[in-house]
Protein backbone atom coordinates (compact mmCIF):
# COMPACT_ATOMS: atom_id res chain seq x y z
CA UNK A 1 0.00 0.00 0.00
CA UNK A 2 2.92 2.28 0.83
CA UNK A 3 4.66 2.03 -2.88
CA UNK A 4 1.26 2.46 -4.13
CA UNK A 5 0.27 5.34 -2.81
CA UNK A 6 4.19 6.91 -3.08
CA UNK A 7 3.84 6.18 -6.51
CA UNK A 8 0.62 7.99 -7.69
CA UNK A 9 1.12 10.94 -4.71
CA UNK A 10 3.08 13.50 -6.86
CA UNK A 11 0.23 13.10 -9.85
CA UNK A 12 -2.44 13.48 -7.28
CA UNK A 13 -0.74 16.40 -6.08
CA UNK A 14 -0.08 18.08 -9.37
CA UNK A 15 -3.53 16.82 -10.51
CA UNK A 16 -5.74 17.95 -7.84
CA UNK A 17 -3.46 21.44 -8.61
CA UNK A 18 -4.41 21.91 -11.87
CA UNK A 19 -8.02 20.70 -11.62
CA UNK A 20 -8.81 22.93 -8.91
CA UNK A 21 -6.84 25.73 -10.82
CA UNK A 22 -9.48 25.49 -13.61
CA UNK A 23 -12.31 25.41 -11.38
CA UNK A 24 -10.91 28.30 -9.06
CA UNK A 25 -10.78 30.27 -12.70
CA UNK A 26 -14.03 29.44 -13.45
CA UNK A 27 -15.44 30.82 -10.19
CA UNK A 28 -13.62 33.39 -9.25
CA UNK A 29 -14.10 35.35 -12.69
CA UNK A 30 -17.57 34.21 -14.17
CA UNK A 31 -19.66 36.55 -12.86
CA UNK A 32 -17.46 39.71 -12.72
CA UNK A 33 -17.13 38.63 -16.38
CA UNK A 34 -20.79 39.01 -17.20
CA UNK A 35 -20.84 42.21 -14.95
CA UNK A 36 -17.97 43.52 -17.51
CA UNK A 37 -19.56 42.37 -20.44
CA UNK A 38 -22.87 42.62 -20.41
CA UNK A 39 -23.68 45.81 -17.46
CA UNK A 40 -24.39 47.74 -20.28
CA UNK A 41 -27.08 45.80 -21.79
CA UNK A 42 -28.68 45.24 -18.27
CA UNK A 43 -27.72 47.02 -15.59
CA UNK A 44 -29.12 44.29 -13.30
CA UNK A 45 -26.91 41.23 -14.27
CA UNK A 46 -25.54 40.60 -11.03
CA UNK A 47 -28.57 39.77 -9.70
CA UNK A 48 -29.77 37.86 -12.90
CA UNK A 49 -26.73 35.64 -12.88
CA UNK A 50 -26.93 35.16 -8.92
CA UNK A 51 -30.11 33.11 -9.70
CA UNK A 52 -28.72 31.38 -12.76
CA UNK A 53 -25.71 30.07 -10.97
CA UNK A 54 -27.49 28.77 -8.53
CA UNK A 55 -29.98 26.77 -10.75
CA UNK A 56 -26.60 25.71 -12.33
CA UNK A 57 -25.13 24.68 -9.56
CA UNK A 58 -28.31 23.24 -8.02
CA UNK A 59 -29.02 21.09 -10.79
CA UNK A 60 -25.20 19.51 -11.03
CA UNK A 61 -25.80 18.89 -7.07
CA UNK A 62 -28.43 16.78 -7.76
CA UNK A 63 -26.88 14.79 -10.52
CA UNK A 64 -23.28 14.45 -8.46
CA UNK A 65 -25.18 11.00 -6.58
CA UNK A 66 -25.92 9.49 -9.82
CA UNK A 67 -22.21 10.39 -11.39
CA UNK A 68 -20.73 8.66 -7.79
CA UNK A 69 -23.13 5.81 -7.94
CA UNK A 70 -22.32 5.43 -11.84
CA UNK A 71 -18.84 5.28 -10.87
CA UNK A 72 -19.23 2.69 -8.81
CA UNK A 73 -21.41 1.12 -10.86
CA UNK A 74 -17.98 0.47 -13.25
CA UNK A 75 -17.20 -1.55 -10.86
CA UNK A 76 -13.09 -1.92 -10.66
CA UNK A 77 -11.12 -0.21 -7.73
CA UNK A 78 -8.84 2.96 -7.62
CA UNK A 79 -7.05 2.39 -11.60
CA UNK A 80 -10.71 3.04 -12.74
CA UNK A 81 -10.66 6.23 -11.15
CA UNK A 82 -7.70 7.69 -13.42
CA UNK A 83 -9.54 6.05 -16.26
CA UNK A 84 -13.00 8.79 -14.82
CA UNK A 85 -10.23 11.59 -14.88
CA UNK A 86 -8.86 10.84 -17.93
CA UNK A 87 -11.97 10.96 -19.93
CA UNK A 88 -13.06 14.48 -18.16
CA UNK A 89 -10.39 16.65 -18.79
CA UNK A 90 -11.40 17.50 -22.54
CA UNK A 91 -15.37 18.52 -21.80
CA UNK A 92 -13.83 20.08 -18.87
CA UNK A 93 -11.33 22.43 -20.48
CA UNK A 94 -13.80 22.81 -23.52
CA UNK A 95 -16.29 24.23 -21.48
CA UNK A 96 -14.27 26.35 -19.30
CA UNK A 97 -13.15 28.60 -22.57
CA UNK A 98 -16.65 28.68 -24.12
CA UNK A 99 -17.94 30.32 -20.48
CA UNK A 100 -15.36 33.32 -21.32
CA UNK A 101 -16.65 33.37 -25.36
CA UNK A 102 -17.91 37.14 -25.32
CA UNK A 103 -20.83 37.41 -27.73
CA UNK A 104 -22.16 40.95 -28.34
CA UNK A 105 -26.12 40.20 -27.34
CA UNK A 106 -26.45 43.80 -27.48
CA UNK A 107 -26.47 43.74 -31.46
CA UNK A 108 -28.51 40.93 -31.32
CA UNK A 109 -30.87 39.05 -29.57
CA UNK A 110 -30.77 41.07 -26.59
CA UNK A 111 -31.38 40.06 -23.03
CA UNK A 112 -33.28 37.04 -23.45
CA UNK A 113 -30.64 35.19 -26.10
CA UNK A 114 -27.63 36.22 -23.49
CA UNK A 115 -29.64 34.74 -20.62
CA UNK A 116 -30.19 31.38 -22.20
CA UNK A 117 -26.72 31.35 -23.38
CA UNK A 118 -25.41 31.99 -19.48
CA UNK A 119 -27.82 29.35 -18.61
CA UNK A 120 -26.86 27.04 -20.76
CA UNK A 121 -23.26 27.14 -20.61
CA UNK A 122 -22.90 27.07 -16.77
CA UNK A 123 -25.41 23.82 -16.23
CA UNK A 124 -23.05 22.12 -18.71
CA UNK A 125 -19.61 23.17 -16.97
CA UNK A 126 -20.99 22.44 -13.82
CA UNK A 127 -21.88 18.64 -15.06
CA UNK A 128 -18.14 18.43 -16.40
CA UNK A 129 -16.72 19.65 -13.21
CA UNK A 130 -18.68 16.75 -11.43
CA UNK A 131 -17.44 14.08 -13.60
CA UNK A 132 -13.42 15.66 -13.21
CA UNK A 133 -14.06 16.09 -9.37
CA UNK A 134 -15.91 13.13 -8.15
CA UNK A 135 -13.38 10.37 -9.45
CA UNK A 136 -10.57 12.54 -8.05
CA UNK A 137 -11.56 12.73 -4.60
CA UNK A 138 -12.14 9.38 -4.66
CA UNK A 139 -9.25 8.33 -4.91
CA UNK A 140 -8.28 9.52 -1.64
CA UNK A 141 -9.86 6.24 -0.10
CA UNK A 142 -8.06 4.16 -2.42
CA UNK A 143 -5.01 5.54 -1.78
CA UNK A 144 -5.20 5.32 2.62
CA UNK A 145 -5.16 1.69 4.46
CA UNK A 146 -6.08 3.91 7.97
CA UNK A 147 -7.84 6.95 9.35
CA UNK A 148 -4.59 8.35 9.60
CA UNK A 149 -3.41 7.81 6.11
CA UNK A 150 -6.42 9.23 4.92
CA UNK A 151 -5.74 12.34 6.69
CA UNK A 152 -2.69 12.47 5.45
CA UNK A 153 -3.71 12.36 2.30
CA UNK A 154 -6.78 15.45 2.37
CA UNK A 155 -3.98 17.44 4.46
CA UNK A 156 -2.00 17.50 1.09
CA UNK A 157 -4.72 17.45 -0.92
CA UNK A 158 -6.32 20.47 0.77
CA UNK A 159 -2.59 22.32 0.70
CA UNK A 160 -2.91 21.56 -3.42
CA UNK A 161 -6.32 22.65 -3.74
CA UNK A 162 -5.66 26.27 -1.59
CA UNK A 163 -2.86 26.96 -3.42
CA UNK A 164 -4.94 26.78 -6.78
CA UNK A 165 -7.32 28.88 -5.31
CA UNK A 166 -5.05 31.62 -5.28
CA UNK A 167 -2.98 30.82 -8.72
CA UNK A 168 -5.93 32.23 -10.77
CA UNK A 169 -5.47 35.50 -9.61
CA UNK A 170 -1.51 35.60 -9.70
CA UNK A 171 -1.51 33.98 -13.34
CA UNK A 172 -4.02 36.66 -14.71
CA UNK A 173 -1.74 39.38 -13.74
CA UNK A 174 1.14 37.83 -14.65
CA UNK A 175 -0.65 37.02 -18.22
CA UNK A 176 -1.86 40.60 -18.29
CA UNK A 177 1.66 42.18 -17.73
CA UNK A 178 2.47 40.26 -20.25
CA UNK A 179 -0.03 41.07 -22.94
CA UNK A 180 0.56 44.77 -22.24
CA UNK A 181 3.89 44.85 -22.72
CA UNK A 182 3.42 42.45 -26.14
CA UNK A 183 0.67 44.66 -27.53
CA UNK A 184 0.81 47.91 -25.46
CA UNK A 185 -1.00 49.22 -22.89
CA UNK A 186 -4.58 49.69 -23.94
CA UNK A 187 -4.40 47.69 -27.19
CA UNK A 188 -6.64 44.74 -25.64
CA UNK A 189 -10.03 44.91 -25.35
CA UNK A 190 -11.56 43.28 -22.01
CA UNK A 191 -13.01 40.45 -24.12
CA UNK A 192 -9.78 39.85 -25.88
CA UNK A 193 -8.25 39.67 -22.33
CA UNK A 194 -10.31 37.07 -20.76
CA UNK A 195 -10.02 34.52 -23.77
CA UNK A 196 -7.12 34.98 -23.26
CA UNK A 197 -6.64 34.47 -19.48
CA UNK A 198 -9.14 31.37 -19.63
CA UNK A 199 -7.42 29.76 -22.37
CA UNK A 200 -3.67 29.51 -20.70
CA UNK A 201 -4.74 28.78 -17.39
CA UNK A 202 -6.86 26.00 -18.93
CA UNK A 203 -4.05 25.01 -20.82
CA UNK A 204 -2.03 24.36 -17.08
CA UNK A 205 -4.78 22.65 -15.75
CA UNK A 206 -5.11 20.36 -18.62
CA UNK A 207 -1.45 19.43 -18.66
CA UNK A 208 -1.97 18.66 -14.83
CA UNK A 209 -4.73 16.53 -15.13
CA UNK A 210 -2.85 14.59 -17.85
CA UNK A 211 -0.14 13.76 -15.27
CA UNK A 212 -2.69 12.45 -13.27
CA UNK A 213 -4.84 10.26 -15.75
CA UNK A 214 -1.39 9.15 -17.02
CA UNK A 215 -0.60 7.62 -13.57
CA UNK A 216 0.12 3.95 -13.36
CA UNK A 217 -0.34 3.20 -9.59
CA UNK A 218 1.95 0.35 -8.26
CA UNK A 219 0.00 -2.54 -6.94
CA UNK A 220 -3.82 -1.63 -7.61
CA UNK A 221 -5.44 -4.43 -9.08
CA UNK A 222 -8.88 -4.49 -11.09
CA UNK A 223 -11.52 -5.94 -9.61
CA UNK A 224 -14.74 -6.80 -10.91
CA UNK A 225 -17.75 -5.88 -8.85
CA UNK A 226 -20.40 -8.62 -8.45
CA UNK A 227 -22.89 -7.76 -10.94
CA UNK A 228 -25.50 -8.99 -8.75
CA UNK A 229 -24.43 -5.68 -6.55
CA UNK A 230 -24.95 -3.61 -9.66
CA UNK A 231 -27.96 -2.23 -8.28
CA UNK A 232 -26.80 -1.59 -4.45
CA UNK A 233 -25.02 1.65 -4.72
CA UNK A 234 -27.91 4.00 -4.80
CA UNK A 235 -29.92 2.63 -2.58
CA UNK A 236 -26.80 2.27 -0.54
CA UNK A 237 -26.21 6.22 -0.90
CA UNK A 238 -29.51 7.13 -0.09
CA UNK A 239 -29.86 5.25 2.87
CA UNK A 240 -26.43 5.79 4.30
CA UNK A 241 -27.81 9.92 3.95
CA UNK A 242 -31.00 8.96 5.77
CA UNK A 243 -29.63 6.78 8.48
CA UNK A 244 -25.98 7.38 8.66
CA UNK A 245 -25.63 10.34 11.25
CA UNK A 246 -21.77 10.98 9.87
CA UNK A 247 -23.01 11.18 6.41
CA UNK A 248 -25.57 13.79 7.52
CA UNK A 249 -23.27 15.74 9.81
CA UNK A 250 -21.09 16.16 6.40
CA UNK A 251 -24.03 17.44 4.39
CA UNK A 252 -25.65 19.57 6.99
CA UNK A 253 -22.21 21.20 7.91
CA UNK A 254 -21.62 22.55 4.25
CA UNK A 255 -25.12 23.34 3.69
CA UNK A 256 -25.35 25.48 6.97
CA UNK A 257 -22.60 26.77 6.26
CA UNK A 258 -22.51 27.77 3.02
CA UNK A 259 -22.31 31.06 2.78
CA UNK A 260 -18.75 30.87 4.40
CA UNK A 261 -17.54 30.58 0.89
CA UNK A 262 -19.38 34.16 -0.36
CA UNK A 263 -16.11 36.25 0.33
CA UNK A 264 -14.82 34.28 -2.85
CA UNK A 265 -18.22 34.32 -4.40
CA UNK A 266 -17.83 37.99 -4.80
CA UNK A 267 -14.27 38.70 -4.52
CA UNK A 268 -13.97 40.54 -7.68
CA UNK A 269 -16.99 43.09 -7.29
CA UNK A 270 -16.28 43.44 -3.07
CA UNK A 271 -12.51 44.37 -4.71
CA UNK A 272 -14.24 46.98 -7.48
CA UNK A 273 -17.07 48.25 -4.27
CA UNK A 274 -14.74 48.47 -1.09
CA UNK A 275 -10.95 48.98 -2.50
CA UNK A 276 -11.23 50.00 -6.34
CA UNK A 277 -7.42 51.08 -7.68
CA UNK A 278 -4.71 51.46 -5.37
CA UNK A 279 -0.86 53.28 -6.25
CA UNK A 280 2.03 50.77 -5.34
CA UNK A 281 5.71 51.54 -6.53
CA UNK A 282 4.54 54.45 -8.87
CA UNK A 283 2.04 52.49 -10.69
CA UNK A 284 -1.61 52.12 -10.90
CA UNK A 285 -3.28 48.99 -10.16
CA UNK A 286 -6.65 47.67 -10.27
CA UNK A 287 -7.89 45.15 -7.90
CA UNK A 288 -10.77 43.68 -10.13
CA UNK A 289 -8.30 43.28 -13.13
CA UNK A 290 -4.50 42.98 -12.83
CA UNK A 291 -4.12 42.79 -9.04
CA UNK A 292 -7.38 40.80 -7.92
CA UNK A 293 -4.89 39.00 -5.59
CA UNK A 294 -3.26 41.74 -3.54
CA UNK A 295 -5.86 42.07 -1.07
CA UNK A 296 -5.92 38.38 -0.06
CA UNK A 297 -2.04 37.97 -0.98
CA UNK A 298 -1.43 37.84 3.16
CA UNK A 299 -5.05 35.29 3.43
CA UNK A 300 -3.60 33.21 0.99
CA UNK A 301 -0.84 32.51 3.23
CA UNK A 302 -2.72 32.25 6.11
CA UNK A 303 -4.72 29.77 4.66
CA UNK A 304 -2.02 27.75 3.39
CA UNK A 305 -0.58 27.77 7.03
CA UNK A 306 -3.88 26.76 8.39
CA UNK A 307 -3.93 23.94 6.28
CA UNK A 308 -0.41 22.42 8.01
CA UNK A 309 -1.42 23.67 11.41
CA UNK A 310 -5.17 22.44 11.43
CA UNK A 311 -4.31 18.85 10.86
CA UNK A 312 -1.97 19.11 14.16
CA UNK A 313 -4.38 20.89 16.14
CA UNK A 314 -6.69 17.62 15.09
CA UNK A 315 -5.08 15.11 16.14
CA UNK A 316 -4.85 16.45 19.75
CA UNK A 317 -8.52 17.99 19.66
CA UNK A 318 -10.22 15.71 17.22
CA UNK A 319 -12.54 16.17 14.16
CA UNK A 320 -15.42 17.82 16.38
CA UNK A 321 -13.89 20.04 19.16
CA UNK A 322 -11.42 21.44 16.35
CA UNK A 323 -14.45 22.60 13.80
CA UNK A 324 -16.03 24.13 16.99
CA UNK A 325 -12.89 25.37 18.11
CA UNK A 326 -12.47 27.47 14.67
CA UNK A 327 -15.68 28.25 13.73
CA UNK A 328 -16.87 30.15 16.86
CA UNK A 329 -13.53 32.35 16.77
CA UNK A 330 -14.17 32.72 13.24
CA UNK A 331 -17.43 34.43 14.19
CA UNK A 332 -16.82 36.70 16.43
CA UNK A 333 -14.08 38.07 14.23
CA UNK A 334 -16.54 38.36 11.26
CA UNK A 335 -19.16 40.24 13.55
CA UNK A 336 -16.44 42.51 14.92
CA UNK A 337 -14.78 42.80 11.57
CA UNK A 338 -18.12 44.36 10.02
CA UNK A 339 -19.13 46.44 13.01
CA UNK A 340 -15.97 48.14 13.05
CA UNK A 341 -16.01 48.65 9.20
CA UNK A 342 -19.53 50.16 9.39
CA UNK A 343 -18.34 52.64 12.11
CA UNK A 344 -16.14 54.37 9.52
CA UNK A 345 -17.02 57.98 8.36
CA UNK A 346 -17.90 58.16 4.18
CA UNK A 347 -14.95 60.28 4.09
CA UNK A 348 -12.49 57.31 6.16
CA UNK A 349 -9.08 56.85 4.23
CA UNK A 350 -10.26 52.82 5.02
CA UNK A 351 -13.24 53.37 2.50
CA UNK A 352 -11.24 53.08 -0.74
CA UNK A 353 -7.96 53.20 -2.08
CA UNK A 354 -4.99 51.79 -0.51
CA UNK A 355 -6.20 51.94 3.03
CA UNK A 356 -9.36 50.16 2.58
CA UNK A 357 -6.63 47.21 0.64
CA UNK A 358 -4.52 47.32 4.07
CA UNK A 359 -7.66 47.01 5.78
CA UNK A 360 -8.78 44.21 3.60
CA UNK A 361 -5.70 42.26 4.05
CA UNK A 362 -5.81 42.41 7.54
CA UNK A 363 -9.29 40.67 7.94
CA UNK A 364 -8.02 38.11 4.88
CA UNK A 365 -5.21 37.28 6.98
CA UNK A 366 -7.24 36.73 9.96
CA UNK A 367 -10.18 35.28 8.82
CA UNK A 368 -8.30 33.12 5.53
CA UNK A 369 -6.97 31.33 8.34
CA UNK A 370 -9.68 30.71 10.61
CA UNK A 371 -11.43 29.88 7.70
CA UNK A 372 -9.11 26.82 7.34
CA UNK A 373 -10.54 24.45 8.80
CA UNK A 374 -12.94 24.45 6.34
CA UNK A 375 -11.00 23.24 3.93
CA UNK A 376 -9.59 20.10 6.16
CA UNK A 377 -12.16 18.51 8.65
CA UNK A 378 -14.86 17.46 6.29
CA UNK A 379 -13.09 15.51 3.42
CA UNK A 380 -10.91 14.33 6.35
CA UNK A 381 -14.47 13.23 7.76
CA UNK A 382 -15.64 11.96 4.23
CA UNK A 383 -12.65 10.52 4.06
CA UNK A 384 -12.85 8.43 7.56
CA UNK A 385 -16.75 7.53 6.65
CA UNK A 386 -15.48 6.01 2.82
CA UNK A 387 -12.88 3.71 4.15
CA UNK A 388 -15.68 2.81 6.99
CA UNK A 389 -17.86 2.29 4.19
CA UNK A 390 -15.59 0.40 2.47
CA UNK A 391 -14.38 -2.22 4.98
CA UNK A 392 -18.03 -2.94 6.50
CA UNK A 393 -19.43 -3.80 3.12
CA UNK A 394 -16.83 -5.43 1.84
CA UNK A 395 -17.27 -3.60 -2.04
CA UNK A 396 -16.01 -0.55 -3.29
CA UNK A 397 -19.00 1.81 -2.44
CA UNK A 398 -15.91 4.95 -2.02
CA UNK A 399 -17.63 7.19 -4.76
CA UNK A 400 -20.74 7.31 -3.30
CA UNK A 401 -19.87 9.48 0.02
CA UNK A 402 -17.23 11.67 -1.88
CA UNK A 403 -20.82 12.16 -4.61
CA UNK A 404 -22.46 13.16 -1.23
CA UNK A 405 -19.93 15.52 -0.18
CA UNK A 406 -19.69 16.78 -3.67
CA UNK A 407 -23.27 17.35 -3.77
CA UNK A 408 -23.06 19.61 -0.35
CA UNK A 409 -20.19 21.59 -1.32
CA UNK A 410 -22.17 22.38 -4.44
CA UNK A 411 -25.30 23.46 -2.76
CA UNK A 412 -23.33 25.32 -0.65
CA UNK A 413 -21.65 26.92 -2.84
CA UNK A 414 -24.69 27.44 -5.06
CA UNK A 415 -26.35 29.26 -1.81
CA UNK A 416 -23.35 31.49 -1.44
CA UNK A 417 -23.26 32.64 -4.82
CA UNK A 418 -27.32 33.81 -5.26
CA UNK A 419 -26.87 35.13 -1.83
CA UNK A 420 -23.34 36.54 -2.30
CA UNK A 421 -24.44 38.06 -6.09
CA UNK A 422 -27.58 39.00 -4.52
CA UNK A 423 -26.82 41.09 -2.07
CA UNK A 424 -24.31 43.06 -4.32
CA UNK A 425 -26.45 43.24 -7.16
CA UNK A 426 -29.09 44.61 -4.54
CA UNK A 427 -26.64 47.25 -3.22
CA UNK A 428 -26.49 49.18 -6.79
CA UNK A 429 -22.85 47.93 -7.74
CA UNK A 430 -22.25 46.91 -11.19
CA UNK A 431 -19.63 47.72 -13.28
CA UNK A 432 -20.89 51.15 -14.61
CA UNK A 433 -20.94 52.25 -11.29
CA UNK A 434 -17.90 51.60 -10.80
CA UNK A 435 -16.20 52.95 -13.69
CA UNK A 436 -18.16 56.58 -13.09
CA UNK A 437 -16.90 56.49 -9.54
CA UNK A 438 -20.61 56.64 -8.03
CA UNK A 439 -19.95 54.06 -5.37
CA UNK A 440 -21.99 55.07 -1.61
CA UNK A 441 -21.02 54.22 1.79
CA UNK A 442 -24.51 52.94 2.25
CA UNK A 443 -23.30 50.65 -0.95
CA UNK A 444 -20.14 49.14 0.73
CA UNK A 445 -21.94 48.50 3.95
CA UNK A 446 -23.98 45.85 1.92
CA UNK A 447 -21.20 44.15 0.53
CA UNK A 448 -19.03 44.10 3.42
CA UNK A 449 -22.54 42.72 4.93
CA UNK A 450 -21.88 39.61 2.16
CA UNK A 451 -18.01 39.41 2.36
CA UNK A 452 -17.71 39.59 6.12
CA UNK A 453 -20.66 39.28 8.34
CA UNK A 454 -22.58 37.40 7.02
CA UNK A 455 -19.87 34.44 6.36
CA UNK A 456 -19.27 34.25 10.23
CA UNK A 457 -22.60 33.81 11.13
CA UNK A 458 -22.91 31.11 8.73
CA UNK A 459 -19.80 29.12 9.61
CA UNK A 460 -21.36 29.35 13.80
CA UNK A 461 -24.09 27.79 12.43
CA UNK A 462 -22.38 24.96 10.44
CA UNK A 463 -20.92 24.01 13.95
CA UNK A 464 -24.25 22.54 15.27
CA UNK A 465 -24.14 19.32 12.93
CA UNK A 466 -20.62 18.75 13.90
CA UNK A 467 -21.64 18.40 18.02
CA UNK A 468 -23.26 15.09 16.45
CA UNK A 469 -20.56 13.71 14.81
CA UNK A 470 -19.04 10.16 16.20
CA UNK A 471 -15.35 8.99 14.84
CA UNK A 472 -15.81 5.33 12.73
CA UNK A 473 -14.02 2.88 14.41
CA UNK A 474 -10.24 2.85 13.22
CA UNK A 475 -8.41 0.29 10.97
CA UNK A 476 -5.94 -2.17 12.28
Amino acid sequence: MRRKTESVLLPYIVGTFGMQTVISFAASFQAEFYNKMYAALDPNILMGCALILFVSKLISSLLDPLIGVWIDREGRNGINLFQRVRRSIFPLALLTVVLFVYLPFDRFGGKLPMYAYITLTSVLWSVAMSFAEIPTQSMISYLSKNDESCKRLAAVTNIAKSVAQAAPSVLVTVIMLTVDRIRGVGNTTDAAYYLINVTVVTALGVLCMTFLASAKPYGVRQTTVDTQQSSVPLGLMLNDLRSNKNVRVVFLINVLGFARSMSNSILLQANGALIGKVTLFGNVFDTTTNATWLPYLFGNLSAGAALFLVPMVNRRLKEKRTYLLFSVLDFFFSIAAYSFYIAQRAESPLRYGNGAMYMIMVFSLIGSFLMGVNQFIPLAMTAEIARSEREQKGQSYASAPYAVLTMSVKLGTALSIVGGLWLVGASGYNQLIYQTGQITPQMQNAVMLAFMAIPGVSTLFSAVPALFYRPAPSAA
